[in-house]
Protein backbone atom coordinates (compact mmCIF):
# COMPACT_ATOMS: atom_id res chain seq x y z
CA UNK A 1 0.00 0.00 0.00
CA UNK A 2 1.47 3.25 -0.97
CA UNK A 3 2.06 6.17 1.85
CA UNK A 4 0.24 9.38 1.33
CA UNK A 5 1.20 12.45 2.54
CA UNK A 6 -1.94 14.13 4.39
CA UNK A 7 -1.30 17.80 4.01
CA UNK A 8 -1.88 19.89 7.11
CA UNK A 9 -5.09 22.23 5.12
CA UNK A 10 -6.51 17.87 5.30
CA UNK A 11 -5.57 17.61 8.69
CA UNK A 12 -7.95 20.56 9.54
CA UNK A 13 -10.43 19.66 7.50
CA UNK A 14 -10.48 16.51 8.74
CA UNK A 15 -10.57 17.72 12.42
CA UNK A 16 -13.90 19.99 11.19
CA UNK A 17 -15.33 17.26 10.07
CA UNK A 18 -15.44 15.16 13.36
CA UNK A 19 -16.26 17.94 15.64
CA UNK A 20 -19.19 18.41 13.21
CA UNK A 21 -19.66 14.51 13.70
CA UNK A 22 -19.42 14.89 17.10
CA UNK A 23 -21.86 17.22 17.54
CA UNK A 24 -24.73 15.86 15.32
CA UNK A 25 -24.09 13.06 17.77
CA UNK A 26 -24.85 14.95 20.61
CA UNK A 27 -27.93 16.26 18.44
CA UNK A 28 -31.44 15.85 20.79
CA UNK A 29 -33.17 15.26 17.65
CA UNK A 30 -30.97 12.05 16.67
CA UNK A 31 -32.50 8.65 17.52
CA UNK A 32 -30.51 6.67 19.90
CA UNK A 33 -32.79 3.76 20.04
CA UNK A 34 -35.24 1.90 18.27
CA UNK A 35 -37.57 -0.90 18.70
CA UNK A 36 -40.60 -2.67 17.54
CA UNK A 37 -43.77 -3.67 19.48
CA UNK A 38 -45.33 -6.17 17.30
CA UNK A 39 -48.35 -6.35 19.97
CA UNK A 40 -49.16 -2.78 19.24
CA UNK A 41 -47.73 -2.68 15.89
CA UNK A 42 -45.74 0.27 16.59
CA UNK A 43 -42.08 1.27 16.11
CA UNK A 44 -40.95 2.70 18.95
CA UNK A 45 -37.98 5.41 18.59
CA UNK A 46 -36.09 7.29 21.64
CA UNK A 47 -34.29 10.40 21.00
CA UNK A 48 -30.97 11.53 22.62
CA UNK A 49 -32.77 14.69 24.40
CA UNK A 50 -34.86 12.37 26.07
CA UNK A 51 -38.14 12.23 23.77
CA UNK A 52 -39.67 9.16 22.38
CA UNK A 53 -42.50 8.60 19.64
CA UNK A 54 -43.78 5.54 18.29
CA UNK A 55 -44.80 5.26 14.77
CA UNK A 56 -47.07 2.96 12.83
CA UNK A 57 -45.68 0.22 10.97
CA UNK A 58 -47.76 0.79 7.91
CA UNK A 59 -45.99 4.46 8.16
CA UNK A 60 -43.00 2.64 6.82
CA UNK A 61 -42.86 1.80 3.11
CA UNK A 62 -41.88 -1.84 2.80
CA UNK A 63 -42.67 -3.09 6.20
CA UNK A 64 -46.37 -3.86 5.81
CA UNK A 65 -46.20 -7.43 4.13
CA UNK A 66 -42.55 -8.01 6.30
CA UNK A 67 -43.05 -10.67 9.07
CA UNK A 68 -42.54 -9.62 12.97
CA UNK A 69 -38.75 -11.17 13.09
CA UNK A 70 -37.57 -9.29 9.90
CA UNK A 71 -38.93 -6.16 11.61
CA UNK A 72 -37.56 -6.42 14.80
CA UNK A 73 -34.06 -6.19 13.33
CA UNK A 74 -33.83 -1.95 13.36
CA UNK A 75 -30.29 -0.95 12.80
CA UNK A 76 -30.09 3.18 13.37
CA UNK A 77 -27.72 4.89 11.55
CA UNK A 78 -24.53 6.21 13.63
CA UNK A 79 -26.11 9.84 13.17
CA UNK A 80 -29.15 9.05 14.52
CA UNK A 81 -31.25 10.59 11.19
CA UNK A 82 -32.07 7.14 9.93
CA UNK A 83 -33.23 3.59 10.14
CA UNK A 84 -32.67 0.50 8.39
CA UNK A 85 -33.89 -2.90 8.04
CA UNK A 86 -31.07 -4.74 5.94
CA UNK A 87 -33.10 -8.43 5.52
CA UNK A 88 -36.02 -6.46 3.72
CA UNK A 89 -33.55 -3.74 2.23
CA UNK A 90 -35.27 -0.80 3.21
CA UNK A 91 -33.82 2.32 4.40
CA UNK A 92 -35.97 5.41 6.09
CA UNK A 93 -34.78 8.87 6.68
CA UNK A 94 -36.50 9.74 10.29
CA UNK A 95 -37.55 13.44 9.60
CA UNK A 96 -39.32 11.77 6.70
CA UNK A 97 -40.63 9.46 8.30
CA UNK A 98 -41.87 12.11 10.93
CA UNK A 99 -43.25 13.62 8.21
CA UNK A 100 -45.30 10.69 6.84
CA UNK A 101 -46.59 9.91 9.68
CA UNK A 102 -47.32 13.47 11.34
CA UNK A 103 -48.30 15.82 8.92
CA UNK A 104 -45.75 18.03 7.23
CA UNK A 105 -47.76 21.37 9.19
CA UNK A 106 -46.34 20.00 12.53
CA UNK A 107 -42.50 18.88 11.18
CA UNK A 108 -42.17 22.58 9.29
CA UNK A 109 -42.88 23.92 12.35
CA UNK A 110 -40.27 22.26 14.39
CA UNK A 111 -38.02 22.40 11.59
CA UNK A 112 -38.90 26.21 11.92
CA UNK A 113 -38.74 26.68 15.24
CA UNK A 114 -35.05 24.84 15.00
CA UNK A 115 -33.97 26.80 12.40
CA UNK A 116 -34.58 29.96 14.53
CA UNK A 117 -32.10 28.81 16.77
CA UNK A 118 -28.95 29.24 14.65
CA UNK A 119 -26.89 31.60 15.00
CA UNK A 120 -24.38 32.59 11.86
CA UNK A 121 -22.16 35.77 12.49
CA UNK A 122 -23.72 37.85 10.36
CA UNK A 123 -27.46 37.05 12.25
CA UNK A 124 -25.29 38.05 15.36
CA UNK A 125 -23.97 41.76 13.79
CA UNK A 126 -27.66 41.84 12.30
CA UNK A 127 -29.26 41.57 15.80
CA UNK A 128 -26.35 43.68 17.72
CA UNK A 129 -27.46 46.39 14.73
CA UNK A 130 -31.12 46.36 15.47
CA UNK A 131 -30.61 46.57 19.15
CA UNK A 132 -28.36 49.55 19.47
CA UNK A 133 -31.44 50.95 17.47
CA UNK A 134 -33.96 50.08 19.86
CA UNK A 135 -34.62 46.80 18.47
CA UNK A 136 -36.77 45.26 15.77
CA UNK A 137 -39.02 47.89 14.42
CA UNK A 138 -42.64 47.83 14.45
CA UNK A 139 -44.34 47.49 11.59
CA UNK A 140 -46.97 49.21 10.42
CA UNK A 141 -50.30 48.82 9.24
CA UNK A 142 -51.62 49.76 6.03
CA UNK A 143 -55.05 51.18 5.73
Amino acid sequence: MAETDVSAKDRERYARARARGEARAQDPSAVVDARYDPDRGLIELTFGGGGSMAIPRNAVPGLQRASTSAIESIVVSPAGDALSWPSLDVDVYVPGLVERAFGSRLFAAATGRRGGRRRSKAKAAASKANGAKGGRPRQRLSA
